[in-house]
């Protein structure tokens, strides 16, 4: 992890992110006896189900956010995750992207094996700070990981996707600009997705799809993260060189998932 980055307001999420990963460090350390059997995601199914012949759609599933508070409405407590997965995949959404930072997206590893039976590729999201996040991820039931190029220097970027490749997992490396881009490249992942929010201010730039998308290479599925709410947002992003678009708090509010991501999804590649 890159040492002394002003990350801005990213910052106390960063820092809760690192005590629960020592956390669960600990628990491994009294709980294991012997080396953890080395397991295998399913990175080929995630990576084949962003290439289908339309735009993909990665549905998002996070309780909450820091900019945009609870995402469960009261008459909707009732709903588990395993139920919006399952609304998800019936409206054709491709991957399930779940958050898994409990601190501030109430959000658990736990729910990675909750919506398996949803049939879909699972990524995870957080923010994962080293090799061992990595390795967890497999063991938690991910297929896909999703890292933050701001995080790491150049080199700690390219160790990390190729320890992905070997536990066959895929991933996701998401940039905001062009310094972060040329690392995302440099580390050869399945996917880069251009993040419309920017990280440091939480401030959504409107036009960060349209300057970045078109310089990612094709030999990356590009995808288009933040700020995506409408069929025409789609649309705007397709138009531009997205293969995929990755939607959270937009359909975390649909009271009904299935025909939320069919909206979505209503769009000519």
């Amino acid at each position: 992890m890159k040492r002394g980055a002003d990350q801005g307001r990213l910052g106390p999420i960063l820092a809760a992110a690192a005590a629960a990963r020592a956390g669960r460090r600990r628990v491994r350390e009294h709980t294991r006896s012997t080396a953890e059997p080395v397991e295998r995601g399913e990175g080929a199914r995630f990576v084949e189900a962003l290439r289908g012949p339309q735009v993909s759609l990665i549905a998002e599933l996070k309780r909450r956010s820091p900019t945009a508070g609870e995402l469960l409405p009261e008459d909707r407590l009732g709903e588990t995750a395993l139920d919006r997965a399952r609304g998800y995949a019936a409206g054709g959404a491709a991957v399930l992207s779940i958050l898994t930072e409990g601190s501030h997206f109430h959000g658990s590893p736990a729910d990675l094996e909750a919506v398996r039976p949803a049939g879909l590729p699972r990524l995870r999201k957080d923010f994962l700070l080293g090799p061992d996040c990595i390795t967890e991820s497999v063991l938690f039931g991910a297929d896909a990981v999703l890292l933050i190029a701001r995080l790491f220097e150049p080199t700690e970027l390219f160790g990390l996707t190729e320890l992905a490749r070997q536990l066959e997992l895929g991933t996701l490396v998401e940039v905001h600009d062009e310094v972060e881009l040329e690392a995302a490249i440099a580390a050869r992942p399945d996917a880069i997705g251009v993040n419309g929010r920017d990280l440091s201010t939480f401030v959504v730039d409107a036009g960060a799809h349209a300057r970045m998308l078109p310089r990612i290479p094709a030999e990356f599925i590009a995808v288009a993260e933040s700020g995506l709410r409408t069929r025409n947002d789609v649309r705007r992003a397709v138009d531009v060189g997205a293969r995929a678009v990755l939607v959270g708090e937009a359909l975390m509010r649909a009271s009904d998932p299935r025909a939320a991501a069919e909206r979505l999804m209503a769009v000519t590649p």
